[in-house]
């Protein structure tokens, strides 16, 4: 838990929109309905989804798990199967040669091949024992800035596309000159600095 105590790695971003009126409420709902889920998941290569950040198993976030005061803290799991590819093509040869006896041919067309390796992928699929993944988020919905536990670019394309999914909200990344962040007596004088630069090129002839 490292937004609670020890050291962390993070990514900032800033919400864009204001969250609704009645957040925890709204918060409730949609991070319980987008909560990590192993039902559907025997052939998919990858699964997400929110669990809270106290317990990683934990995803029905009951007495309001991932209320910290102003904040929000929850979890990023994604649980990734990966078939070695050499694994994927010694299975499938074996897959075409005993198509092609069973058949009776002497030559698999493309498109057979393709449905083949297709069912290898899906029968490897379910025999493989996902890696899981956590990646804390601490959200101040009140001043609209959001913490990510991570540098991955990966984690990040993963996080930022089911959050907007999950809160129907905008993400940007925090950059130190974003005028939305800045005092408006110190974007007034990044202006002035400006136009006076381009001034300056146009008195030499730039």
């Amino acid at each position: 838990m490292g937004f609670l105590k020890g050291n962390v790695t993070f990514r900032r971003y800033r919400v864009v929109e204001d969250p609704p009126v009645d957040f925890r409420n709204f918060f409730d709902e949609r991070i319980k309905l987008h909560a990590f889920s192993e039902t559907t998941a025997e052939t998919r290569e990858k699964i997400i989804g929110w669990t809270s950040v106290g317990n990683v198993l934990d995803t029905d976030f009951q007495y309001a798990s991932y209320l910290y005061g102003e904040y929000v803290l929850f979890n990023l799991r994604v649980d990734r199967k990966i078939i070695p590819p050499a694994l994927l093509r010694v299975k499938t040869l074996e897959a075409e040669e005993r198509y092609l006896k069973e058949q009776g041919l002497k030559k698999i067309f493309r498109q057979q091949r393709a449905e083949i390796r297709d069912r290898v992928r899906k029968e490897l699929l379910k025999k493989i024992t996902p890696v899981p993944s956590f990646h804390e988020v601490c959200w101040s919905y009140a001043e609209g800035w959001l913490l990510f536990g991570t540098l991955s670019e990966k984690a990040a394309e993963d996080f930022e596309e089911l959050f907007k999914q999950t809160f129907n909200l905008q993400l940007v990344p925090h950059v130190p000159w974003d005028p939305a962040l800045l005092e408006p007596e110190i974007i007034e004088s990044l202006s002035s600095a400006g136009n006076q630069s381009s001034l300056r090129s146009i008195d030499n002839g730039n």
